[in-house]
């Protein structure tokens, strides 16, 4: 399947783009936030190399078959980051959204304005079926979003997720097409 190539997205105050090496401050920052690596898989301690690895790797994971999609969050007006979100592919015709915010911009819709952008583009652009969402059991704020987007709570899978090295329950939902709010 050949996928367009990197691009951007906005609302006009939001404005989602490939990560940049300019971006490697604020994510090795947001990614130090205890919060943050206690929900996502990043590594512990999160390093300015961690950072610069993710970045330089979104180009060749975009166009790959089972890669992501990610774009950096970032406020349209300032460029300040403020999130990462993502489609991960499972096969052509359904990906996993997955994201994370920035400690300095929780509480502000971020998420769900970027997730909604990110969603829109999987069904508009992507011509996607399904898209999934995960989370480790508790994470109330990831599923906060979910619900928001119009997601369907699926169920709560055993021991679904590999965090850190041990497996832990997830939740799953699923959102279709026409389904998006």
């Amino acid at each position: 399947m050949t996928y367009p190539e990197p691009l951007t997205l906005t609302d006009g105050r939001l404005l989602m783009r490939l990560p940049e090496d300019g971006d490697v401050a604020a994510i090795t920052r947001a990614c130090q936030d205890a919060e943050l690596a206690h929900w996502v898989p990043v590594p512990v301690p999160y390093e300015e190399s961690h950072a610069r690895l993710f970045v330089a790797e979104r180009p060749a994971r975009w166009q790959a078959e089972d890669g992501e999609m990610t774009f950096a969050v970032t406020d349209a007006e300032t460029a300040e980051l403020l999130a990462m979100v993502g489609l991960h592919a499972h096969d052509a015709t359904m990906r996993e959204l997955g994201f994370w915010t920035a400690p300095w911009a929780r509480g502000r819709g971020v998420m769900t304005d970027a997730a909604r952008l990110a969603c829109r583009f999987g069904f508009d652009v992507l011509h996607l079926q399904r898209i999934e969402w995960q989370a480790r059991v508790g994470n109330d704020a990831s599923r906060r979003v979910a619900e928001k987007l119009g997601f369907r709570f699926e169920g709560t899978c055993r021991a679904r997720l590999l965090h850190r090295g041990e497996r832990v329950d997830g939740w799953i939902g699923g959102l279709l097409p026409g389904e998006l709010t």
